[in-house]
């Protein structure tokens, strides 16, 4: 009887240490389970504030620059927001490229200007009859003809462009970065300078092909003094973005160039429309095409899905009357630009689409266009109004002046 009653006990107590088990191990779980809720929560509060405060930043007051109005959409909840980028914010950098005797452009685009609160550098542009027009010219004549002589052709890039490009320290002057200043070694410092010795030239293809030149060759297929005056322009309005001209401070990594020219119209929503596909823009881009002409730039799919305005991978974009480019873009297309013989050796525009279309820039449109061409008066690269080539715009600044 006496075994029975101890096993009696013994199991009574086996029970309640069971029972004492289950109790702590629920107790243990349940406070895991509050502690993981509270990390959560805590969490997601802490990523709310983060995003919020980035539409903060992105949208203060304070954040003056060339383009300030380009901040003034609300950006969504999105893990794809980057407001390093520097549009609508300190680091962007807008530049318009105009004849200085082209006044009636000069106040056109301060109308513009002043219409859509835009702050931006007058570049002075290079005139076609301009000397070094005609030694740039010449230069390229030259190495044309030397390379013809002897039969050198295997081009290739220079293979430290992508080191540089991504590179702090400034970009020493190379290759067609002196032939404005001086006189290829054939030609005789007493030469007078006035149209080129050298006539017939026709704009290259690819790297370096040469097509021959007749009479029948087509206005965008000869190389001009106009064309050459426009490339070096341009070429000018990227140094000075590259360099700093404009800064007392060294230039960032998110510093972004907005380059015009002046014979432009613009949404009049246009900052709005620019923060709302620019917020998708892939890291590591050189160059964004804000109009184009000549191309189906909705050929590869968009990377985003709004209603008026998206973006898409470049296809062969032409014109350059409006991009945006990144420092590290602007180093790396300024390297491409004065390499001999790509150098100045055709439309600019077309220089754009081959070093696009070969890969050599990672490039990206808006579509449809957010600036055009206005093509209201006399071009300055093609007779007449310039090319056929005709776009509009959903609600431009001019449309209601006309």
């Amino acid at each position: 009887m006496a075994i029975t009653l101890l096993r009696r006990v013994t199991s009574t107590r086996y029970i309640f240490l069971l029972s004492g088990l289950v109790f702590i191990l629920w107790s243990l779980a349940t406070s895991l389970a509050s502690k993981s809720f509270t990390l959560s929560a805590l969490l997601q509060m802490d990523l709310d504030q983060s995003m919020t405060n980035t539409v903060i930043t992105q949208h203060s007051p304070n954040a003056t620059n060339a383009s300030s109005s380009l901040s003034s959409v609300t950006m969504p909840n999105s893990p794809q927001i980057r407001p390093h980028l520097g549009i609508g914010i300190a680091h962007t950098h807008t530049y318009v490229i105009s004849l200085a005797d082209r006044q009636d452009r000069r106040e056109q685009m301060e109308f513009l200007r002043t219409i859509l609160d835009l702050t931006w550098t007058v570049v002075d542009a290079v005139p076609g009859n301009a000397t070094l027009v005609t030694r740039i010219l010449d230069w390229v004549a030259l190495l044309r003809a030397e390379s013809k002589r002897t039969g050198t052709l295997g081009f290739r890039w220079p293979k430290e462009i992508n080191a540089l490009s991504i590179s702090h320290e400034p970009l020493d002057k190379s290759g067609a970065d002196t032939w404005a200043e001086t006189l290829p070694s054939s030609k005789s410092k007493s030469d007078k300078f006035g149209p080129s010795t050298y006539s017939g030239l026709p704009c290259a293809i690819e790297d370096e092909s040469i097509p021959t030149f007749t009479n029948g060759t087509p206005e965008w297929m000869v190389l001009s003094p106009a064309k050459v005056a426009c490339w070096h322009s341009h070429i000018s309005a990227i140094r000075r973005f590259v360099e700093g001209y404009d800064s007392h401070d060294r230039r960032h990594e998110e510093d972004v160039a907005i380059i015009l020219e002046d014979d432009i119209d613009m949404e009049k929503d246009f900052s709005t429309r620019l923060s709302q596909v620019w917020i998708s823009l892939p890291a590591g881009w050189d160059i964004v095409f804000l109009g184009h002409c000549w191309s189906d730039e909705a050929y590869y799919p968009s990377l985003t899905a709004f209603t008026n305005t998206n973006l898409h991978p470049s296809h062969y974009p032409k014109c350059t009357h409006a991009y945006a480019l990144s420092l590290s873009g602007g180093r790396r297309l300024l390297q491409h630009l004065r390499y001999p013989p790509f150098a100045y050796s055709r439309a600019l525009d077309q220089a754009y689409a081959w070093l696009i279309r070969s890969g050599r820039l990672r490039s990206y449109s808006v579509v449809p266009s957010l600036v055009v061409q206005k093509k209201s008066g006399s071009s300055d690269i093609l007779p007449g109004s310039g090319s056929e080539w005709r776009d509009s715009l959903r609600d431009g600044v001019f449309q209601a002046q006309t």
